[in-house]
């Protein structure tokens, strides 16, 4: 079988190659174009702790998220601890057995989770050939990068809305009061059939599914939501939780969707039951994501694979292993594109990609182990900003060196399989272009 094409060739106008070299580069030119060095040996323990803690704190994190839906492309979901806390102070009063379960639960899965992130991650050692010191700074400080955008952002909705005559603290917290107005319309549905608690539930977590799969797929789909939002997920080519760990860069949408996704789980919930059940979702979330981690975790896959417990797992949960296929750049994996437009996720087992027709099996537990990362498994440039902004930069770029309004549409609204005639690569090496 031949290898498809990489929907993104990197070639460069007429008039770039044209261009002399600046002799003098100012310290605009380096922040977007220094790369970070080979790092030596001598910075292994100080990459060590810094990974440890990391990882601990990661661990606490990702349970944070588990009252929310998770849209599978890096999104995340603002909620407080306090919340949690409240699931389980109505529990106890409710039933104290199902409270003591369900703490002893928590404590398994924070284990757990705690456990195979260490292990995936610190399988490779400092400076090894395939993860060395650089790229685990790379996709740190870009990560890091992230935060301070998400909160660079917020400060700005403020400020406008300051300088509006709101109040600041109402656009700082944007995300937070989106999410409770989501909530408090919701609210008001009225409940039209109402449904034992557990088919409520599951219809509710399916029909959501569906939400969350096409959202996803569109990253895979349209140009624009794959360079920006969604490309800097799919680019390690060594899944662990320092190199995936991150979010998406466009805020407005990510604003957007926060608030489309809490309205459309609770309003569902509101048509067939009495409550929002996020409570539900999170005690869900508690016993299926255990093997949650084997998703982005190249140095567990194999052990993952031979599990039969871990692959049934897996598959109810919708993630895990066969989100590891997500990622793949494997041939024999992802046939139909390079955009990695299989298992997809949303619902419970898979239901969404089975019924769309892209759902992939788990290779067998002696088949070697799927290559991940972009296709054609470019040199990545090693500076985070640069990695960050590719995107957007990229079509920039293409917009404002293509002719024809048609071919401008196109660079923004086409397919990811689209190559406009004058593109450019900014997460590529220069070196290697």
């Amino acid at each position: 079988m031949q290898k498809p094409s990489q929907p993104l060739s990197a070639s460069k106008p007429a008039e770039e190659s044209s261009t002399p070299k600046r002799k003098k580069r100012s310290w605009l030119y380096l922040l977007f174009n220094a790369e970070i060095p080979d790092l030596p040996d001598s910075l292994k323990f100080i990459e060590r702790i810094s990974l440890i803690g990391f990882i601990v704190v990661f661990t606490f994190v990702m349970v944070q998220t588990y009252p929310g839906i998770f849209l599978g492309f890096g999104l995340g979901d603002a909620w407080e601890w306090s919340l949690i806390l409240s699931f389980f102070t109505d529990l106890h009063d409710d039933s104290p057995i199902l409270f003591w379960l369900s703490l002893l639960a928590l404590g398994a899965n924070l284990a757990n989770r705690l456990q195979l992130f260490l292990r995936g991650q610190l399988a490779y050692s400092s400076n090894d050939s395939a993860l060395p010191i650089k790229t685990i700074v790379l996709f740190m400080v870009a990560n890091s990068l992230n935060v301070v955008f998400v909160f660079a952002t917020v400060v700005m909705i403020g400020t406008i809305g300051w300088w509006l005559g709101f109040d600041f603290q109402a656009g700082f917290n944007a995300v937070e009061n989106l999410i409770h107005a989501a909530i408090t319309l919701a609210d008001s549905i009225p409940t039209v059939i109402e449904l034992p608690l557990l088919a409520a539930f599951i219809l509710t977590y399916v029909a959501q599914g569906f939400f969350h799969y096409w959202v996803h797929r569109l990253c895979h789909l349209n140009r624009f939501m794959w360079l920006t939002l969604h490309r800097f997920h799919h680019m390690p080519d060594i899944l662990t939780p320092a190199t995936t760990n991150v979010v998406i860069t466009s805020i407005p949408f990510f604003i957007g969707v926060v608030f489309a996704k809490t309205f459309l789980f609770a309003a569902i919930a509101k048509l067939f039951y009495e409550e929002h059940l996020f409570m539900e979702m999170f005690f869900f979330h508690l016993i299926i994501t255990f093997a949650d981690p084997y998703g982005h975790q190249t140095a567990l896959f194999k052990e993952g694979i031979r599990s039969r417990w871990t692959r049934v797992l897996c598959f109810i949960s919708g993630n895990g292993l066969y989100h590891y296929l997500h990622h793949s750049n494997d041939e024999e994996i992802v046939t139909s594109n390079t955009t990695n437009q299989v298992n997809i996720g949303g619902g419970i087992a898979y239901c969404w990609d089975i019924v769309f027709g892209t759902f992939k099996e788990l290779p067998k537990p002696d088949a070697p182990k799927p290559d991940v990362g972009l296709w054609g498994k470019p040199k990545l440039h090693h500076n985070p900003i640069r990695l960050l902004l590719s995107g957007i930069l990229q079509i920039m770029y293409e917009v404002y060196y293509n002719k024809g309004w048609l071919t401008k549409a196109k660079c923004i609204f086409g397919s990811v399989n689209y190559t406009p005639p004058i593109t450019r690569h900014f997460h590529i090496s220069e070196e290697s272009q």
